[in-house]
């Protein structure tokens, strides 16, 4: 019998997490570039960057989150 608490928190090392927010920031910049170069709004240049920003993120959470129940 264990005295020590099983404490279930985040087991991702933030090395995972900053790299799969940088990968996510560097692709919503490169969407903002696109959305740039067909000269429409700054609200659809915000829109369709930032959209693409959580879309990344999410999934690369997503598959942090399966990696490693399958560890």
């Amino acid at each position: 019998m264990s005295t020590n608490p099983t404490h279930q928190g985040c087991h991702h090392p933030a090395r995972d997490i900053t790299i799969v927010a940088l990968v996510a920031g560097v692709l919503s910049l490169g969407t903002a570039v696109t959305t740039m170069a067909f000269g429409v709004s700054p609200l659809a240049i915000l829109t369709s960057s930032g959209g693409a920003f959580i879309a990344v993120l999410s999934a690369g959470m997503n598959v942090l989150n399966h990696v490693k129940r399958e560890s």
